[in-house]
């Protein structure tokens, strides 16, 4: 396994770390993101900052950024404990910001000293895709009324929902339900008792029982699954993660227990509970296999028709069609957009899970080869489908204009230039060998984006805007960007974000029984 040689900044930051009592320092990361949340008056007795410090502003110099904050969460449960019962003091002052700094500090001297060894004009554009997907979930985040219906839709219905049922004993709606109400017990306090029921919304103790077991162990058990986690992907790697990339079990089990405490709970990144509620649903529900991915996947394509339609009702949004070609039945893409009967964007779309190779891997196509060859298949279907059409294989009235998009649940947008461009090498290949009769007229260049993206250029465009967004998104001078941004840069006067007729409550039948109060602090810490 190849091995970097730390600098100073690593086992400065091991020696602050196995000083430091587990409780203790878990309550000061709670008490730190309460602060920068708006949490203040609930972080305040906690942890002794200046004024400053209580800021929920994305960048000033006295904002910690979650994913360092996750980071060093991660460091501390695999860093081995001196036994500091016997000194006069542990090495960090937990109710002191200024061990946050120091921490954040030494942090950045680790990042240095391992990027040293690791970067170079070789690998730069890989390491920038690294950092993209280090940042921007955090930077997006998941407490928020768009992302929560999407992954409920995508996994809490049909095949999905009753597999997840069967095998874990509650329902979909009854584990987000319990996950909802312990993300908001959590927000008020460290080291809280655990909630025994939500009655009023029908959420039985059972049900908060299992859900506790699937989220939650002792903070021991969470060290111990930190260490084996981070074990079997350096192993399956072949390779020492760098620090600030090391796969985070807190995503797994993102509330810790103490049976010392008379089990009370904590969660330091609170809102990891409801990334675990949502988007964790899919380590839920794969060990189902094949069927049940695929029940996923078609629903995922069902939702993409279904918001396009929401948000740009102007658009006529149809499935895929099946034609014959050479004796054989042939599925066009997956979204077929039209406008006054002619095809003017095109998509097909990919639920494939964003696997943890796939984002800090240094050849992320060869270590996620399935996951990207999924993506390339996507580009080489849509060529088809234009080649298909030029050729009169399938009588379609299709817009010269009209973009080719790969449209994804996970962010495999977020990709380096290098990876795009070996990803429609592949394309070409499969071309190729498939289909020798695909032209370059046919090889319209792809546009890789997540639904998430999607939405936002949805929910503020006309249909107009979104299609122009589109047509920039194929220039060379945006070439790499994502839409979002691009959407930003041409047409800065946006529209109002629109309303839609989606409601939580057709997915979760007691979302009507929560306080108003309750949905207004969810929304307030999701801003955060």
């Amino acid at each position: 396994m190849a091995r970097y040689r730390p600098g100073p900044g690593l086992p400065r930051l091991r020696k602050l770390l196995s000083g430091s009592d587990d409780r203790r320092i878990m309550c000061m990361f709670w008490a730190l993101d309460a602060i920068q949340s708006g949490r203040v008056k609930q972080g305040k007795p906690f942890l002794r900052h200046p004024p400053e410090a209580a800021t929920a502003e994305p960048f000033t110099r006295y904002t910690v950024q979650r994913w360092d904050t996750e980071t060093l969460i991660q460091q501390a449960l695999i860093t081995p404990k001196n036994d500091w019962s016997m000194s006069s003091r542990p090495s960090l002052d937990t109710k002191d910001f200024n061990s946050v700094v120091e921490l954040v500090n030494t942090l950045r001297d680790v990042e240095e000293d391992e990027n040293k060894v690791r970067i170079d004009a070789t690998n730069i554009l890989i390491e920038m895709h690294r950092i993209s997907h280090r940042q921007f979930a955090w930077q997006n985040g998941w407490v928020n009324r768009a992302d929560i219906y999407r992954y409920l839709y995508v996994y809490g219905q049909g095949d999905s929902a009753a597999y997840f049922e069967r095998t874990y004993g509650i329902s979909v709606p009854q584990f987000f339900g319990a996950c909802f109400a312990i993300y908001m017990s959590l927000l008020e306090g460290p080291w809280s008792p655990r909630i025994e029921n939500v009655d009023q919304l029908g959420i039985s103790a059972a049900a908060v029982k299992q859900t506790y077991s699937m989220i939650s162990d002792e903070i021991w058990a969470v060290r111990r699954g930190a260490q084996k986690l981070l074990r079997q992907f350096e192993e399956r790697m072949k390779v020492a993660l760098p620090v600030i990339y090391q796969p985070s079990y807190i995503r797994v089990k993102p509330v810790f227990r103490s049976a010392a405490m008379n089990d009370f709970v904590i969660a330091p990144l609170p809102s990891l509970i409801m990334l675990r509620a949502t988007l964790g649903l899919y380590y839920d529900l794969s060990p189902g296999g094949t069927a049940i991915m695929n029940d996923a996947t078609n629903r995922f394509e069902d939702y993409s028709r279904k918001v396009i339609k929401e948000y740009c009702p102007d658009f006529e949004v149809l499935p895929a069609e099946t034609y014959k070609h050479a004796g054989n039945n042939v599925d066009t893409p997956d979204v077929l957009i039209k406008q006054a009967d002619q095809v003017v964007m095109v998509c097909e779309c990919k639920a494939t899970k964003l696997t943890f190779e796939a984002q800090y891997s240094d050849d992320p196509i060869e270590d996620a080869k399935t996951g990207y060859s999924q993506i390339a298949k996507a580009v080489y279907q849509l060529w088809k489908f234009f080649s298909h059409v030029r050729r009169g294989i399938l009588k379609m009235d299709v817009a010269a204009t009209a973009p080719a998009v790969v449209l994804t649940l996970d962010s495999w947008g977020q990709m380096a230039g290098s990876l795009r461009q070996q990803l429609i090498s592949e394309a070409e290949a499969m071309a190729a060998a498939k289909d020798p009769e695909i032209t370059a007229e046919d090889r319209r260049r792809p546009i890789f984006t997540p639904i998430q993206d999607l939405e936002h250029v949805l929910s503020t465009s006309s249909e107009q805007e979104v299609l122009e967004t589109f047509y920039a998104a194929i220039e060379d001078k945006f070439l790499g960007w994502g839409l979002l941004q691009i959407r930003r840069q041409i047409q800065p006067e946006r529209l109002s974000i629109k309303s839609t007729t989606f409601s939580l409550g057709d997915l979760l039948p007691w979302w009507k029984d929560v306080p108003d109060t309750a949905k207004e602090k969810a929304r307030e810490a999701a801003k955060a």
